[in-house]
């Protein structure tokens, strides 16, 4: 299933109140590094322009993670865990489909940090011995 219907299922699958409490969290800013989307952009939204708005901000990828850090700060683990398995299953597919040698780094993963920091890295599946490179950006 492409991102935008999975994140779509995902709010579509929301009560009222905790779709509100989702755009609440995406106005504060939830992740280090990811620009909140302002207050305007979100007010009477519906679950499509909400997808929309993170996509084009965040891009497909962020978004995901985005939205599985929000549904665990709201204490829905299920769904955040049903939302991670999918798009995960959906990269597998399409790696798996695609001409290209390599496959798609997975979802990134939120990791604390000293001080309260947040690190974005990629979850690392298979072997961890090799050659990485790392970018860090301040």
């Amino acid at each position: 299933m492409a991102v935008p219907q999975l994140l779509l299922k995902t709010l579509d699958d929301l009560y009222d109140d905790d779709f509100s409490r989702f755009n609440w969290h995406l106005g504060t800013g939830v992740l280090a590094g990811c620009e909140p989307i302002p207050k305007s952009r979100l007010q009477n939204p519906h679950q499509t322009k909400t997808v929309d708005e993170m996509i084009r901000r965040y891009g497909e990828e962020m978004a995901v993670t985005i939205t599985v850090e929000i549904l665990r700060k709201m204490n829905n683990n299920y769904a955040a865990e049903k939302l991670k398995e999918a798009y995960a299953e959906g990269r597998a597919a399409t790696s798996s489909t695609s001409s290209s040698a390599l496959a798609p780094p997975a979802a990134p993963a939120a990791i604390s940090a000293q001080n309260g920091s947040v690190i974005i890295a990629p979850i690392v599946n298979g072997g961890t011995s090799g050659s990485w490179n790392i970018t860090i950006n301040k």
